[in-house]
């Protein structure tokens, strides 16, 4: 039915390559005109980058101040005790975001804007915030519009984000859903493309043409193959590529919508009048189309196998022998024009659309409504099985191929077939009964961050009381004792001048420490190589 691929260039050729390998063998739907299918996710990551390559001074601004605090332990500890000042318990802590994950700058700019209160009371506390972030490689602190825009663009990322999760699903059927989301990417695009804000405006305008050139735009093209090959050799095929009629058809074969006027009015708000009308057009040509072609092949194979020898009948056998043709013909129309519509009957597809539409809820499972009606629709329930089990996305199949990297690692690599496919089928099985979220939990997170936080808090006050009670009970003996690690290494310079070194490590002691040093001139300090000592007389 359909092979779905990112959008590298070199899929293009092997799909080209595969529909004529299968039109020769006759195995194709369609001539294979349907079976190329793009990779929703992949098309939407494309749309939001090329959006967020207009990212203003806001969003530099926030990134710059989640990587001050990033980068210290009692940066961390401090920024904290504004969060506990300004009574603010958010289960998800700062993170840093990826440039080529655009859903990890989502992540970073949700959690920052809800610390808002945070930084400006953390910019109070600490001057080198300030100083750091308005120098010259500094984009500057981030202030209340640059806070509202932060929050513009995370609301408007949650979205994408939201739609990638969906179209991603691996246990539940999505090619029915296709057609939603991509009008619900046309309205994101269009708010925005219509803001007043410029840097909106400019993001809008971007990932529009990105929208159009894969879903947004449809063409008169040419449908005699020849002539398509001609065009590709000019270059010109990805310019007048149509979007996949299948996602029409998978939406119409649902029974909440099917072809009614709510389709139709999103294909004309999506392409407009005019190429909405000739894309509703060819929708249900191809629609009818497909199915004449599922019925002329299920219909031949449903037919019963009778043997040729004419049998032995008794009075009236002739009119069993006309019954028989007549069934057979019967069988092998199944409703056709031909024949039925001298009669006033229709065909299963004409049924399907007339009836009433299903109504609308949550959790609605097309694929038990379908097995339920297969006795009603033999055909067009055949034909529905295989468009809804199309994928759209490639997200699932490329993380099962990516696990061979993750089992057979560098440690790894000696590992039998056997044992491979054991680990394999075991992490998929356990999987299965216990659903793993493999994204990074940020819960999780900020509570690993505060036990170690706090572990190092009680190390370090335990470690201080320890040195001051040997100071204070080897003051009279004169013992070698080891000072905290807190002294820099511009103090190690004049470690033979006692009178001087000592009144500037008991500063710094004062001041790094809650433990202050009786440190005298009769007290030499020294280096030896490993860490500062003292010696008491």
């Amino acid at each position: 039915m359909t092979v779905t691929v990112d959008n590298a260039s070199a899929n293009d050729s092997g799909i080209s390559y595969l529909r004529k390998q299968m039109n020769s063998l006759k195995t194709n739907i369609a001539l294979g005109k349907y079976l190329h299918m793009r990779c929703a996710a992949h098309i939407v990551n494309l749309i939001v980058q090329d959006g967020l390559k207009e990212v203003d001074t806001s969003i530099k601004r926030v990134r710059a101040a989640v990587r001050f605090i990033k980068n210290g332990t009692s940066r961390l500890v401090k920024f904290r005790e504004c969060a506990a000042l300004e009574k603010v318990d958010m289960k998800a802590f700062l993170s840093l975001d990826v440039c080529t994950r655009w859903n990890s700058t989502y992540d970073m700019l949700k959690a920052a804007c809800a610390y808002e209160k945070v930084f400006t009371r953390y910019a109070e506390e600490d001057p080198y915030y300030t100083i750091e972030l308005i120098s010259d490689k500094g984009p500057g602190v981030p202030d209340e519009h640059d806070w509202d825009n932060a929050k513009k663009m995370a609301d408007f990322l949650g979205h994408f984000a939201d739609i990638t999760k969906r179209v991603s699903a691996s246990l539940s059927v999505t090619a029915h859903t296709f057609f939603h989301e991509i009008g619900e990417v046309n309205v994101l695009v269009n708010n925005w493309l219509n803001s007043t804000d410029v840097v909106q405006a400019a993001m809008g305008k971007r990932m529009k043409e990105k929208f159009d050139k894969y879903w947004g735009q449809w063409h008169d093209i040419v449908e005699n193959e020849n002539e398509i090959d001609k065009v590709k050799a000019k270059g010109k095929e990805k310019e007048k590529e149509n979007i996949n009629l299948l996602i029409f058809v998978a939406v119409v074969l649902d029974p909440r919508y099917k072809l009614s006027e709510y389709i139709e009015l999103v294909v004309q708000e999506i392409y407009g009048e005019g190429a909405g009308q000739k894309l509703w057009a060819a929708l249900q040509k191809c629609l009818h189309g497909m199915f004449e072609e599922y019925r002329a092949s299920y219909s031949s194979n449903r037919t019963p196998q009778r043997s040729e020898s004419p049998q032995p009948t008794q009075g009236g056998g002739n009119t069993r022998m006309m019954k028989d043709v007549v069934a057979k013909r019967m069988r092998l129309n199944n409703g056709s024009s031909s024949y039925s519509s001298s009669r006033g009957t229709r065909t299963e597809l004409d049924k399907y659309l007339a009836e009433e539409c299903e109504d609308e809820t949550k959790h609605f499972d097309i694929l038990a409504w379908w097995k339920g009606q297969s006795s009603r629709f033999p055909i067009l329930s055949r034909m529905a099985r295989d468009v809804l089990s199309i994928p759209i996305s490639t997200v699932a199949s490329e993380s099962a191929f990516s696990s061979s990297g993750r089992i057979l690692d560098d440690f790894r690599t000696s590992l039998t077939p056997f044992m491979v496919e054991a680990l394999i089928c075991t992490n998929d099985w356990v999987r299965r009964a216990t659903p793993i979220n493999v994204a990074e939990n940020t819960e999780e997170l900020s509570k690993l961050e505060e036990e170690l936080i706090q572990e190092f808090k009680d190390k370090e006050i335990n470690e201080n009381n320890a040195s001051k009670s040997q100071v204070l009970g080897s003051r009279s003996k004169g013992a070698l004792l080891p000072l905290p690690a807190v002294l820099s290494a511009d103090c190690c310079a004049g470690l033979l001048e006692p009178a001087v070194l000592c009144a500037s490590v008991y500063c710094h002691l004062c001041s790094g420490s809650a433990i202050c040093y009786n440190v005298t001139l009769s007290t030499l300090v020294f280096c030896d190589g490993l860490e500062l000592r003292m010696l008491i007389y």
